[in-house]
């Protein structure tokens, strides 16, 4: 508590104009600073932030680079790197299984989700004609064991799955993930899409998902008389064509997966326990983008070390708005 006196002291005429002055001063000074903020707040830079994978020739994860071996640009200018480290947040993975009723797919899908317990969310859907979803996102092993169980042989699917209608479908619902995964295998050489490519590669990138596809290398030759809409333009079958190859092999490019194509279906798949592995060893970048520049630019990251493959996605790093 202060002293009576002490008040008493604070009202005497020198002291009350004194301070009156600096008030009126000090109100003042600040009057510009109040005017700036009604007109809007002065320009900041954007903090925001990726996840890349870096792998060597071997496809093997590489977790020892530092800031300085990174090298991030954003529409063609190199940004400044705040921060790498370690990527921690929990996954989303959607497993879309496209196996014409072979079930071939089932143990390397189990050992997949092994690698990533733990660190991930699954969600498994079965494309049969179209995407059954067999689980929702869960970490629950007994409920993840039941729909791989579900993976198994049945009848084969006449007019082939609709794959890509699956990754779009998969793609919107992924949307408020921070970290979002899909998983395609394939093994499905008899394909029809309804929909146009730049309509999934779209929203693919709104997502922020990174697609990875595992495809049996056939997957390649259509067979027209599969395909379930008419067939007296060639050119709608090409087209058609196109579009699946495009969100096929653009996707994965486009939002820092990986394609693969495998020739045979035996064992484990080595190249999709790759991707759990390349998925647990993942970087978080953050960077700095110039007040007064436009967002969301064509991004690319690369290593300054030799031999170091960076994949991000090609747009779309998430960060403040």
């Amino acid at each position: 508590m202060f002293k009576k006196e002490n008040l008493l002291i604070s009202y005497s005429p020198v002291k009350y104009w004194s301070l009156s002055g600096f008030c009126l001063a000090a109100a003042i000074l600040m009057l510009p600073l109040e005017i700036s903020a009604q007109r809007g707040s002065p320009a900041v830079p954007h903090v925001r932030t990726v996840h890349v994978t870096a792998v060597d020739r071997k496809e093997l994860p590489v977790t020892d680079l530092t800031p300085a071996e990174f090298v991030l640009r954003e529409g063609g200018d190199i940004r400044e790197i705040i921060r790498v480290e370690p990527a921690s947040t929990p996954l989303h993975v959607a497993i879309i299984v496209d196996d014409s009723g072979t079930g071939i797919f089932r143990v390397p899908i189990a050992n997949f989700v092994n690698q990533l317990l733990g660190r991930a969310q699954f969600s498994v859907k079965h494309v049969i004609g179209q995407a059954v979803r067999l689980v929702d996102y869960t970490s629950d092993v007994e409920r993840l064991r039941e729909a791989i169980l579900r993976l198994g042989v049945r009848a084969e699917t006449p007019d082939g799955g609709r794959v890509v209608e699956a990754v779009f479908d998969t793609a919107k619902e992924v949307r408020d993930f921070d970290r979002p995964v899909n998983v395609l295998l394939t093994d499905t050489h008899a394909e029809y899409s309804s929909l146009p490519a730049h309509h999934v590669l779209e929203e693919l990138q709104r997502s922020g998902a990174v697609l990875h596809v595992i495809a049996v290398a056939r997957l390649a030759q259509l067979n027209p008389s599969s395909v379930p809409f008419a067939k007296d333009k060639p050119a709608d079958l090409l087209e058609h064509q196109l579009d699946i190859n495009r969100v096929l092999g653009d996707g994965p490019k486009q939002t820092g997966g990986r394609r693969v194509e495998i020739g045979g279906l035996g064992g484990t798949i080595p190249e999709l326990q790759g991707v759990a592995a390349q998925l647990k060893q993942q970087y978080l970048i953050t960077y700095l983008v110039p007040a007064g520049e436009k967002l969301n630019q064509r991004l690319s990251v690369s290593s300054k070390r030799r031999g170091i493959t960076v994949r991000a996605p090609s747009r779309g790093a998430r960060g403040d708005p």
